[in-house]
């Protein structure tokens, strides 16, 4: 509840400062009128010739056949604001699915505050635990990786992939920063989108293993931790907001005795119109809290609550997240499952 509480507060307190000051960047609604301005006074275009649409800044255009839609282009990639222009073939309705490998939609965002997300990042926190209080670093590299999909020209339709992930957890008040515990995710992601509503479908192995140095300085009783996992997710986009729920279940696990049934919710929010900052570098704010609850501790909730700014620019899908987090519940490092703990610390995450 406390945690619900500071999320609402944080929510309350972005809006305040959304409405005094005004957004900086364009909105989409804004971004799709001056295009088509651009295209009907600047390069001749009838009104009604063509189609346009704009998500994120992203522009697709359907073009009739007898216009030159590479100039076109060009013009509307040099509008502040549009991220990229996509051609849509005159001949193929817009909802028409195209299918290629290697996708590069994104058509289900990884959650915001989910732990165990494979993503880039390294986050300094302060652990407070039944045994000891401690500072602690973890450090995560990981991402998913779609590798054919099939989307329309809105944005619609399905990806499949591989995903990968190691989160390292480390002992920043050892002489030489010890290895405590290391977990190691692969998985194939079905992703899909239609509209605001999204998904993801993951199966997925995760395999937990202490480190050397801890083993031998702490000689703690070692548990073999592993398992395969069915994932669902479902999201609602109601922009600058998005909730999703869903759960998972163990297909096989190690300890043989883990309870199977997983719970997972979550709500966030996602500054849609990002401020400039500086010339070509632009940011906007975000807050996530992600809870989940296993049947293995009787349904009580884990919390973790995210919040910070996005930095990225125009035309570039990388991004550098600042953010402070806070986490309250049963350990999501994998050997340490069975312990209670919280933590509060400062977090830097990289899209690459």
């Amino acid at each position: 509840m406390a945690a619900a509480r500071l999320l609402a507060a944080c929510l309350l307190g972005i809006a305040s400062a959304a409405a005094a000051s005004p957004p900086a960047e364009p909105s989409d609604a804004y971004l799709a009128g001056y295009a088509a301005a651009v295209l009907e006074l600047q390069l001749g275009w009838p009104s009604g010739s063509y189609r346009l649409d704009v998500e994120r800044g992203r522009v697709r255009l359907q073009a009739p056949a007898t216009v030159d839609a590479e100039a076109a282009r060009t013009e509307l990639a040099a509008i502040s604001g549009i991220r990229t222009v996509q051609l849509v073939d005159d001949r193929t309705p817009a909802t028409a699915v195209r299918k290629r490998w290697f996708p590069t939609e994104e058509l289900f965002r990884p959650a915001l505050a989910d732990p165990k997300e494979p993503r880039f990042f390294i986050s300094p926190r302060h652990y407070d635990t039944d045994i000891d209080r401690v500072w602690l670093v973890e450090v995560g590299y990981g991402a998913d990786f779609p590798v054919y999909g099939a989307v329309d020209a809105v944005g619609n339709g399905w990806n499949i992939g591989i995903s990968g992930g190691l989160f390292g957890l480390f002992n920043l008040e050892a002489e030489s920063f010890d290895l405590i515990n290391a977990d190691y995710t692969v998985g194939i992601p079905f992703t899909w989108r239609q509209g605001a509503l999204s998904g993801r479908l993951r199966l997925y192995h995760q395999s937990s293993h202490l480190g050397d140095e801890f083993l031998l300085n702490a000689a703690p009783e070692r548990i073999n931790l592993s398992f395969e996992s069915l994932e669902a997710l479902v999201a609602y986009d109601f922009t600058p907001f998005r909730v999703y729920g869903g759960g998972e279940v163990l297909l096989h696990r190690e300890p043989a005795d883990l309870d199977r049934l997983m719970a997972h919710a979550g709500v966030e929010y996602f500054g849609a119109n990002p401020a400039r900052l500086l010339p070509g570098l632009r940011g906007r704010p975000f807050v996530g809290l992600d809870l989940k609850a296993f049947s293995e501790h009787d349904w009580s909730i884990d919390s973790s609550l995210k919040l910070g700014m996005q930095f990225d620019a125009p035309h570039s899908d990388h991004y550098l997240r600042l953010l402070v987090e806070g986490y309250r519940g049963y350990s999501p490092h994998g050997q340490f499952y069975s312990d209670r703990i919280e933590y509060l610390g400062l977090g830097v995450q990289f899209g690459i």
